[in-house]
């Protein structure tokens, strides 16, 4: 399924670019749940989904939670979205190496395409608001989704963006449908290549 040969690049990159240490003290590993009134003001609460990922990653090293039982876990691919931007880099190399050494099937497929929507950049806001959603709540939106995603990038090193571009050039070849857009092509295409 995969290009062996680029797998293998992919996972020395994430090796080499991927300390094997702990969690940094006192950093939150998810953010609370976070909406926006109709005005564009954010508002904090308290999110189920979001207490139930900080209690299955718990500051663990990223190594203890790879592999099988990640993928496995019913919230794996929601988890990427209620990561803080530091933890979802710290984090992010248990899912790759997972992809990339575990089969895929459809339920971590349906991990791997999550992961791959975290790892595209935000297009930039253009258009009316979907569903009803007013102007500013929709650029209020759209820029903590840029905040976000830039913040995240922003915590990787240089070698660790460039394991993350293998990581996309491995699994791009999955992604290929006729007549479709590639999600990892658009993913590079956005922020990785650069």
């Amino acid at each position: 399924m995969f290009d062996a040969a680029k797998v293998a690049v992919a996972l020395e990159a994430l090796r080499r670019a991927f300390p094997d240490r702990p969690f940094p003290q006192g950093k939150a590993v998810v953010r609370g749940g976070q909406s926006h009134d109709p005005t564009g003001q954010s508002h904090r609460h308290e999110d189920p989904e979001a207490v139930g990922v900080a209690r299955f990653f718990a500051g663990a090293p990223w190594k203890s939670v790879s592999g099988p039982a990640l993928l496995a876990w019913g919230m794996a691919g929601v988890a990427l979205r209620h990561l803080t931007p530091e933890a979802l880099a710290y984090y992010l190399p248990a899912y790759l190496t997972a992809f990339l050494t575990e089969p895929l099937e459809p339920v971590s497929f349906a991990v791997l395409e999550s992961a791959v929507s975290v790892l595209t950049a935000p297009e930039k806001v253009s258009g009316p608001p979907p569903g009803g959603r007013s102007d500013a709540q929709w650029q209020a939106m759209a820029r903590e989704r840029a905040e976000k995603f830039h913040a995240f990038a922003g915590a990787l090193t240089d070698a660790q963006r460039a394991a993350v571009r293998a990581f996309l050039e491995a699994v791009e070849s999955v992604f290929e449908e006729p007549g479709m857009e590639n999600p990892v092509r658009t993913a590079l295409e956005r922020y990785w290549e650069s």
